[in-house]
């Protein structure tokens, strides 16, 4: 919406800051909420190592996961959509009903 210049603040950084306003969606994209939660913490924990790397920790083969969402493996989670999220979310959940 618009900038506060750095004077604004004590200390004073050494940015500009800027306020924003954040729109909900009228409808989030459906996935377990649990399931998205572990993906995003995952993927985040370790930001800058490559996705395929970094989903390790999770109880499904990130490949699998990745191939499922249409995510290339050696992405970053800071370069992948919420959909991509959304869709690997989905797919844990898959496979948890698989067992």
């Amino acid at each position: 919406l618009f900038d506060i210049s750095p004077a604004a603040f004590v200390p004073q950084p050494k940015v500009t800051s800027s306020v924003v306003r954040l729109v909900p969606r009228l409808s989030p994209e459906p996935c377990e909420r649990r399931a998205l939660e572990q993906v995003a913490a995952a993927a985040f924990n370790q930001r800058r190592k490559m996705l395929r790397q970094s989903l390790k920790s999770l109880p499904a083969d990130p490949l699998r996961l990745l191939a499922a969402a249409g995510v290339d493996p050696t992405r970053r989670a800071e370069t992948v959509p919420i959909s991509g999220f959304v869709a690997m979310a989905r797919e844990l959940t898959d496979i948890r009903n698989e067992k």
